[in-house]
């Protein structure tokens, strides 16, 4: 249990900064949506939040690996797959959708509109 909590903590401690990032760009989204923001706003905060729970969750999905890697009774093949669909779900269920949306919230809030010819 010991070995595991260590090694929970330090995965834990290297997702510090990441963290702190976009809990930074939570901040900031709320700031921009108390100041009159609209849609892309909406949508920035929703991704931030996405990509937050994504790093907090983190050292529980690589634990859940050192546990697998402590089973003795399967291969590196199958702990190799396992993981790897466990993070493939993790990664399509969190990051595929907020990386969607901070694109699009940045092209809303961005994009160039055409003058209307009088």
């Amino acid at each position: 249990m010991d070995i595991g909590f260590s090694f929970w903590t330090e995965s834990f401690f290297r997702s510090i900064p990441e963290l702190v990032g976009w809990t930074a760009g939570i901040v900031l989204a709320v700031i921009m949506l108390r100041r009159g923001g609209g849609r892309a706003e909406k949508m920035l905060l929703v991704a931030c939040c996405l990509f937050f729970i994504m790093q907090l969750f983190n050292p529980f999905v690589n634990q859940i690996y050192s546990s697998l890697v402590e089973k003795e009774n399967m291969s590196y093949l199958d702990t190799a797959r396992t993981y790897g669909l466990i993070r493939m779900v993790y990664s399509v269920v969190l990051g595929i959708p907020g990386i969607v949306l901070i694109i699009w919230a940045f092209w809303i809030k961005f994009r160039v509109k055409k003058p209307e010819a009088a």
